[in-house]
């Protein structure tokens, strides 16, 4: 039996997972599209840029906490196996977002730039989200963990996407192309998993 520190520590971050990540549907098809373009070859928005890694890093940040569930969950080994990979792909993601921000002025002190409403509705739904989480076990608690998992890998895949597609420094954009592949690849696997389920 846990003592009460990890399950608090636990519950705590779950909270943080439980963060609402509006996703755009992801098809198999999109596995491996490009950034979007912008208006002009050469034209970049550095504004939505900025956001989006904002963005893509506080989710990230997020993400690598997910295989704390698993101190207060037991579940089958292949979502232990997928959660430990979403968790290992959000750390490194955003290792290497630190560094890329640490290097820019811009980043020092950024917060996520939402609208009030927005904000207010992400805190809504991720309450809702916490509480079927911390009250669900076995196949349920499954089903809402993936399908928390495929909302928010959908919204970092198209965050690394925007992000990619307006960064004018070619290695850079590169990095983020390849960052949004992979949380593709991981979204995938988790559809797959939610496809599986009786």
């Amino acid at each position: 039996m846990l003592s009460a520190l990890p399950k608090l520590v636990a519950l705590g971050l779950l909270c943080c997972l439980c963060g609402c990540h509006s996703a755009k549907p992801i098809t198999a098809a999109s596995a491996n599209r490009t950034p979007p373009s912008t208006s002009s070859k050469n034209s970049f928005d550095l504004a939505t840029r900025d956001n989006s890694l904002v963005l893509l890093s506080d989710l990230l940040n997020d993400e690598k906490k997910l295989r704390l569930i698993l101190l207060i969950k037991r579940e089958t080994p292949e979502l232990k196996r997928l959660v430990k990979g979403i968790s290992n792909a959000a750390s490194e993601g955003a290792k290497m977002l630190k560094a890329r921000m640490k290097d820019d002025p811009a980043f020092k002190g950024a917060k996520p730039q939402l609208p009030p409403g927005e904000e207010a509705t992400r805190k809504a739904i991720a309450k809702t989200k916490e509480s079927l989480l911390l009250h669900t076990k076995g196949e349920e608690f499954e089903f809402q963990i993936l399908l928390t998992q495929a909302e928010a890998l959908g919204y970092g895949t198209h965050l690394a996407l925007v992000a990619a597609a307006n960064e004018p420094d070619a290695a850079r954009a590169r990095e983020l192309s390849s960052l949004s592949a992979e949380l593709e690849l991981l979204s995938q696997q988790v559809l797959a998993m939610l496809r599986s389920k009786p």
